[in-house]
């Protein structure tokens, strides 16, 4: 610890002290009964920990409690009953360090302390003997208001005071950075707003009512509880199953490649061994066009990992009817195109996109070259590729539909279709479609295929018509 943290835990542990010892007499005249009760109603909420919605932090009851028992007591009794019940706590379930203690039990009563000060000066006054008539009205709205926001305010401020004199950040951007962001506001603003039905509990039926108020917490408690477990135990499968995938992808990589170099070996071997011999042309022909074939299958291979590995996407103002075209006239001199018709249906409506035009073009490309391979063969007499585009006002979102003339998908393809390494091509390496599909989730969009009524297949892409990710 630092000199300045040493020298802030003895003011505050000092002062609190001070502020209890001039409340002693408030305190003890509640009597003694009625003091147990609220310390084990205090002890409890310092043992009440909810987790948040996301599972990832955890909210304390106890500044619920705090700002009730002021309330209904008033601050010089709630204090005593706070700093009791903070000392029982850190006895039998938060075991914190000697100096730790001093400081939260001091900050306690120091919190405690400015927001009965606000609540007093803003005309609140306790509501334990006054019943139910006294929360007739509006009268209590603005001194609970207060008291609530001074409460948060200097409870927040001490903290960060510590953690900055510990770690030698500024006070305000230690605050802002800890207590001041959307997560934190929101829990702190649910726990505040439970005050008045403690409240409210109490003066209908007695402690009686506490019961019907914290009997749900323990149970939503342990709800979360049940849920973090269930949430972890998922997060764990998912995990397990991804190293899985992994791992059969990468067996089936190597095997492929093996495959490749085993071909590209054989045929380096034929060579040497023939080296000063006399080699037949045809041989000598034959050898080198294998390996040549061999190795173009390896980049082709490596390509397809490198564009499934490639995750940014640089987004720009697009008409992806542009694209569409530039890509068909890129493809169309090709041979593998050369019987295949293009037949181009291009909405005018089509409003200008953010998307990133080269990793669409990548996808189209993969849907182009997919269809000129299931269309090759099969007794397929039109050899055609649709493409079509709509906008969708309702959605706002655009359509891109690729369908082709050859045999359709087939059933027991189709749930796997996007996985990586999965082809039903016997020269294929299954990187094609799951890139598709990468590329379009990057962009905020998905992707779907089906098989058409007539004959061929139809992938769908939908991408959002503004699109600022």
């Amino acid at each position: 610890m630092t000199q300045g943290l040493v020298a802030f835990i003895a003011i505050v542990g000092a002062v609190g002290g001070a502020l209890l010892a001039l409340s002693f007499h408030s305190f003890w005249a509640i009597g003694a009964m009625y003091l147990a009760a609220w310390i084990l109603v205090s002890l409890l909420a310092e043992s009440l920990w909810l987790p948040t919605v996301t599972g990832k932090a955890m909210e304390s009851m106890a500044s619920t409690v705090d700002i009730s028992l002021l309330i209904l007591l008033g601050f010089k009794p709630a204090i005593w009953i706070v700093a009791i019940a903070f000392t029982l706590a850190n006895v039998f379930f938060s075991h914190r360090v000697w100096y730790k203690a001093v400081f939260n039990a001091g900050q306690n009563v120091i919190t405690l302390t400015a927001a009965g000060l606000a609540f007093t000066a803003l005309g609140g006054a306790p509501l334990a003997e006054r019943g139910l008539d006294a929360l007739r009205g509006h009268q209590m709205l603005l001194p609970w208001v207060g008291a609530t926001v001074v409460y948060f305010l200097m409870n927040t401020l001490l903290v960060s005071a510590a953690v900055a004199l510990d770690s030698g950040r500024p006070i305000l951007k230690t605050w802002r950075e800890e207590y001041l962001y959307y997560n934190s506001l929101v829990g702190s603003t649910a726990l505040f707003f439970l005050s008045p039905l403690i409240v409210v509990s109490y003066l209908a039926v007695g402690f009686f009512g506490l019961v019907f108020f914290f009997v749900p917490l323990f149970l939503i408690k342990e709800a979360g509880a049940r849920y973090i477990a269930l949430e972890k135990a998922k997060d764990e499968l998912i995990s397990s199953e991804r190293l899985a995938a992994k791992g059969e992808m990468a067996a089936e990589i190597a095997h492929e490649l093996n495959n490749y170099l085993a071909a590209i070996s054989g045929r380096a071997q034929l060579l040497l061994m023939n080296v000063g011999g006399a080699i037949q042309p045809d041989r000598l022909k034959e050898s080198a066009r294998i390996i040549f074939e061999q190795a173009s299958n390896m980049g082709v291979l490596v390509k397809g990992l490198l564009d499934f590995s490639h995750q940014g996407v640089r987004l720009q103002p697009t008409r992806l009817n542009d694209v569409v075209r530039r890509t068909v006239e890129f493809i169309v001199p090709q041979n593998k195109y050369e019987q295949v018709a293009f037949d181009l249906d291009l909405a005018g409506d089509l409003p200008e996109m953010n998307i990133d035009p080269a990793q669409i073009q990548q996808v189209l490309l993969n849907l182009f070259s997919n269809a000129a391979d299931a269309m090759r063969g099969n007794d397929v007499r039109e050899r055609r590729i649709a493409i079509r585009t709509r906008f969708k006002t309702a959605g706002q979102e655009v359509e891109l539909a690729v369908e082709d003339t050859g045999p359709g998908i087939p059933a027991t393809a189709m749930t796997r279709l996007f996985e990586p390494s999965f082809t039903t091509k016997p020269e294929g390496h299954g990187f094609g479609l799951s890139t598709c599909y990468r590329i379009v989730q990057n962009h905020g969009g998905r992707i779907a295929a089906e098989n058409m009524a007539r004959a061929g297949a139809r992938f769908t892409i939908v991408l959002p018509a503004k699109n600022g990710a």
